[in-house]
């Protein structure tokens, strides 16, 4: 739902970059009231600057954000060409490939995951679930190739954040607060971003006047709130891999749900599709037992 959200206020302001702000803006109103409601997360809020340093959380640790923008520009920019579920698919892909070299390199909270057949399979299916996924459209282009490498990217950058504010929400103990600073590093982006779009073309900004008729719009700020947070407290148990995955598992049906009662112009849910979530819910459960199975 916050997939064809976003894309529906991307459509309406004219630019992605836009939504993508405003989503953070909500996100971050909901974040700053939340935290600062309970003793246990102002506390945690105000310990995080002193766990920052040389034997603490590097520094690196508290730009989460940056990917997160990424993702939700993404989001906001390619959902409305590729309909959700295309967008989940390649999303995954990006997430999952990304998600084993998170892992491989110990940046998420859980320490370093050595990648094995089970998990490179798994990830590989999730690519092959793309080629699939896109399969069976006209030759006049209905799947945008820089569309798709866009999810793609978005899917990379999302797999970076969740590991980044898994190590911020593991050190304070809150994931609340990790999701504060993941929301307050991407709105700085994104307000540079418009800012410098502003300057160099004005027109090129978009307009807010549409969303004055639709405002329940923005509720996929809070919508971001709840991945966010959710991701940063349990990729510690299940790292970036298999969590992208289990989302993945969790969003797809939904995803093909929304495409199939409110279709977009690009959206086609077809059996190249089903094909390709087929496949990806594949990889989930190779992911999944691979992952209990103790070594020899």
């Amino acid at each position: 739902m916050q997939g064809r959200i976003n894309g529906e206020v991307g459509d309406l302001t004219g630019n992605g970059v836009l939504s993508a702000l405003l989503n953070f803006a909500v996100g971050l109103l909901l974040l700053v009231v939340l935290v600062a409601s309970r003793q246990v997360t102002r506390d945690a809020l105000r310990a995080l600057p002193s766990m920052v340093g040389p034997t603490g959380l590097p520094w690196w640790t508290l730009i989460g954000g940056i990917g997160g923008a990424i993702y939700v520009t993404g989001q906001s920019a390619t959902v409305a060409v590729l309909g959700v579920a295309l967008f989940t698919v390649a999303t995954v892909a990006g997430s999952t490939g990304a998600g084993l070299l998170v892992d491989k390199v110990g940046l998420g909270p859980g320490g370093r995951v050595p990648v094995n057949v089970g998990r490179v399979v798994a990830a590989v299916l999730a690519v092959v679930a793309v080629w699939v996924g896109s399969g069976g459209r006209d030759a006049a282009g209905a799947v945008s190739i820089p569309f798709l490498l866009l999810a793609l990217l978005a899917g990379a950058a999302g797999a970076v954040q969740v590991g980044l504010n898994g190590r911020v929400s593991t050190a304070t103990g809150q994931p609340l607060v990790a999701a504060l600073v993941n929301f307050v590093v991407g709105l700085i982006l994104l307000l540079l971003i418009v800012a410098m779009q502003a300057l160099l073309d004005p027109d090129a900004v978009g307009s807010l006047r549409p969303l004055s008729e639709r405002p329940w719009l923005l509720v996929a700020g809070t919508m971001g709130v709840l991945f966010v947070a959710g991701s940063a407290w349990s990729v510690r148990a299940l790292g970036v891999l298999l969590l992208s995955l289990i989302v993945l598992a969790g969003t797809l049906v939904g995803a093909v749900a929304v495409d199939l009662v409110v279709p977009t112009s690009g959206a086609l849910v077809n059996g190249y599709l089903i094909a390709g979530i087929v496949l990806t819910f594949a990889s989930v459960g190779l992911a999944v037992v691979r992952r209990r199975v103790p070594p020899a």
